[in-house]
């Protein structure tokens, strides 16, 4: 991260802690839980752009993150021959804090890592098997039906510690299959998450890998939207083919600036939809 990046940074989020210990308006507070996409090293994310507009938001998110570890807890103590779960820590902590701040909106951002992260591998047949699909659609489909109990399961217990208040969550763009992962100064991070799993599956058309990443993740929005239909307070945000360009990505599963500030702009219009007035307009005179 540069020093210019991380001063921008620490800055957004000063300012929405600040917001946030005042008595700000409910229509900018937010509660947020999520992967990379809301707390992206290597760039301005969505959350930081959503600060730059005025909006307050309480940040539950880390790169990497998993959705089921965000539900459920995957976190461990082991003690020589025993182990523990230490619980749903990260739930726990983004209900608390929509208990103290009630706020009108929740986001949540999670299954990317799931489902076109390093994981894509066990969805993938080898191809010399000769498979009549180089998707292993019974694997993914066991596991989309997990990830949406566990979605389920947020939604549940979000509406129960505040009813009045609106979860909203996109499905991704369609993943970019070019071997780029994370990198500073030249040197990779971390990834690439996706070709390096096709070459061991020795899939290796570029044709193949853009119809899997398609079908998986239309897949996952498929399950989003059966979701909003389930349950009122729930809302899918569609970006799928909003960023159609290598050039707009960072690497296979991050964007760059502009694409995380389009996002966030859909986002905040989606907000005003909701709550049926443009809450950075209306209070404009209270944000600082």
């Amino acid at each position: 991260m540069s020093q210019q990046l991380r001063k921008f940074k620490q800055e957004q989020a000063r300012i929405s802690q600040r917001r946030l210990q005042t008595s700000y308006p409910k229509e900018l507070t937010i509660v947020a839980e999520g992967d990379s996409w809301f707390a992206y090293p290597l760039r301005k994310d969505i959350i930081d752009y959503l600060i730059k507009k005025g909006y307050a938001i309480d940040k539950f998110a880390k790169a990497g993150d998993t959705l089921e570890n965000m539900v459920y807890g995957t976190e461990i103590k082991r003690k020589r021959d025993s182990v523990l779960n230490e619980g749903a820590i990260s739930l726990q902590k983004t209900l608390n804090s929509i208990r103290k701040h009630k706020p009108k909106i929740v986001l949540f951002s999670a299954g990317g890592n799931d489902i076109v992260g390093s994981e894509i591998l066990g969805y993938l047949n080898h191809s010399v098997s000769n498979p009549e699909s180089l998707i292993n659609k019974e694997i993914f489909q066991a596991r989309l039906k997990e990830m949406k109990t566990a979605i389920a399961f947020f939604i549940k217990s979000v509406r129960t510690t505040h009813v009045d208040c609106h979860i909203l969550m996109d499905g991704y763009d369609y993943a970019k299959v070019n071997g780029k992962g994370y990198s500073f100064i030249f040197r990779n991070i971390k990834g690439p998450w996706l070709l390096p799993s096709f070459g061991m599956k020795n899939i290796t058309r570029k044709e193949d890998h853009e119809a899997i990443i398609k079908y998986l993740v239309d897949e996952f929005n498929e399950m989003l939207i059966d979701l909003a239909a389930e349950y009122d307070t729930f809302h899918h945000i569609d970006l799928r083919g909003k960023f159609p360009n290598d050039s707009q990505w960072d690497n296979e599963i991050h964007l760059k600036n502009a694409g995380f500030r389009e996002i966030a702009n859909i986002y905040h219009e989606k907000i005003t939809e909701i709550i049926n007035q443009d809450p950075v307009k209306v209070f404009k005179h209270l944000i600082v």
